[in-house]
C-alpha cells in the first residue's frame, strides 16, 4: 500500500498512511491500529450525533411552550 492525499467519505488517508505489512505482527498492529481509528472516528460521530440530538430536543421543548402561550394567550382573548 503507499501513501496517498486521497480523501474517502471517512477517512483522510494522508491522515492515516498505510504501507504493506512485511511480518504478521506488522499486519497484527495495522489492523489494531485501524479498529482504533474507526473506533475514534465512530466516537466523535457519536458524540456529534448526541449533541445534535439534544439541541433538537431543546428546540422541541421551547416550540411546545410556545405554543401552549400562544393557545392560552389565544383563549384568553376570546369573549
Amino acid at each position: 500500500m503507499t501513501n496517498t492525499t486521497t480523501t474517502t467519505g471517512l477517512i483522510n488517508l494522508q491522515e492515516y498512511p498505510m504501507r504493506e505489512p512485511q511480518n504478521a505482527q506488522e499486519l497484527v498492529n495495522l489492523v489494531q491500529n485501524t479498529i482504533s481509528q474507526i473506533q475514534d472516528k465512530f466516537g466523535h460521530m457519536s458524540d456529534s450525533i448526541m449533541t445534535r440530538i439534544d439541541d433538537m430536543g431543546r428546540r422541541i421543548d421551547d416550540l411546545e411552550r410556545n405554543i401552549a402561550h400562544i393557545i392560552s394567550q389565544t383563549n384568553a382573548e376570546l369573549p
